[in-house]
């Protein structure tokens, strides 16, 4: 049974460095601001897979109980990357083996090995997580300003072109990685070795 999962590089393609310097704030953040574009960055990222129906990034899973197929794992998360262990499970009254492993293995979609896929996923990432209201707020200075009353006691600022629209300076929408988007995430048994797969058993 899938019990968790660590995400091995906070989604490396987007630094909060990268959002301030879009919001042409200094790169000096305080604890505060650090923590805003972090989530800001998350939550980008989080959509992107909810979208893809996959991991963004590649990420580390633990799975218990896993009964081997033939020479297959039947493991949840894919594209499968490599099986980093796989340790027999035990009974704890009798000490006897069960048949069962737990599995700790890297799965997901690797930006480092598709140059085009980064580009896209960066640019998406960055887009909406600078243009996050909260986030945006960080630094009204750079927005673009529309209006002001007597004496500057309030401020209209032009908002930021429709995601997707095709204008000048609009971020992507999360259709532009329908590319590598996943329709169906499971696989019959007995197929080929994924592509990734760095192991000798299949995925599933």
């Amino acid at each position: 049974m899938y019990d968790g999962r660590e995400m091995e590089e906070r989604v490396g393609v987007v630094t909060v460095e990268d959002v301030a310097v879009r919001l042409k704030m200094s790169r000096t953040l305080t604890p505060d601001q650090r923590t805003a574009m972090q989530d800001a960055i998350d939550d980008a990222i989080g959509a992107v897979a909810a979208h893809l129906h996959v991991s963004p990034v590649p990420e580390q899973f633990t799975e218990r109980g896993v009964r081997p197929v033939g020479d297959a794992w039947p493991l949840t998360h894919d594209p499968l990357i490599e099986v980093v262990s796989a340790t027999p499970e035990t009974d704890p009254v009798s000490g006897d083996p069960t048949g069962a492993y737990t599995i700790v293995y890297r799965a997901g979609l690797d930006p480092d090995a598709d140059p085009v896929y980064r580009r896209a996923l960066r640019s998406y990432v960055l887009a909406h997580a600078s243009a996050m209201p909260h986030i945006v707020e960080l630094a009204p200075r750079g927005r673009r300003v529309k209006s002001s009353s007597l004496e500057g006691q309030s401020v209209t600022y032009d908002s930021d072109p429709q995601a997707g629209s095709g204008v000048a300076g609009a971020p992507p929408s999360l259709t532009s990685l329908d590319y590598w988007r996943r329709i169906n995430t499971s696989q019959a048994a007995g197929i080929a070795p994924h592509p990734l797969d760095v192991t000798n058993m299949r995925w599933w």
